[in-house]
């Protein structure tokens, strides 16, 4: 799984349009969303994550361990616009042959990557954390994305 997930992130990393918005967060927040459109359309999640409703919202810290241990990936620290750091992550070197999605997962990541290429961050969070599971959970809780789509499926039926 670790693999598939890795795939995941340097897909992301190489045709997402705007390398300079890639942070730690957005990325994450990437994954999660991924997750959850998998979880809408075919009953389960792309990945095994358990994702936990942290106080950011849905993020895992796995992910970016994963991505700073990969000799592929880069890791460059630099500022918001606020002042604050934060982490960008770039692909070193042109992995495109490497990089092995299914059509399906292939379909669901550039879902994702065309829903958010044009928001702003704090319009890319509204739409995390406007997402069934966040706004249907308690904070510090685990979302279990495939029983939050069928919940949220049920709702749009009745």
């Amino acid at each position: 799984m670790e693999n598939v997930i890795m795939n995941i992130i340097k897909y992301i990393l190489q045709a997402y349009p705007y390398k300079d918005e890639l942070s730690a967060s957005r990325l994450t927040k990437m994954l999660y969303l991924t997750d959850w459109k998998s979880a809408l359309e075919y009953d389960s999640q792309l990945t095994n994550t358990v994702w936990h409703f942290h106080h950011y919202g849905p993020y895992v810290d796995d992910f970016v361990k994963m991505a700073k241990d990969d000799s592929e990936i880069q890791v460059t620290t630099t500022t918001t616009m606020f002042g604050g750091n934060k982490q960008l992550f770039v692909l070193s070197r042109d992995v495109t042959r490497s990089i092995e999605l299914s059509p399906r997962l292939k379909q669901i990541v550039d879902f994702v990557i065309e829903a958010t290429k044009n928001k702003n961050y704090e319009e890319f969070i509204k739409l995390v954390y406007s997402t069934y599971p966040v706004i249907s959970s308690s904070k510090y809780s685990n979302l279990d994305l495939v029983q939050k789509a069928r919940e949220y499926k049920a709702h749009l039926v009745t």
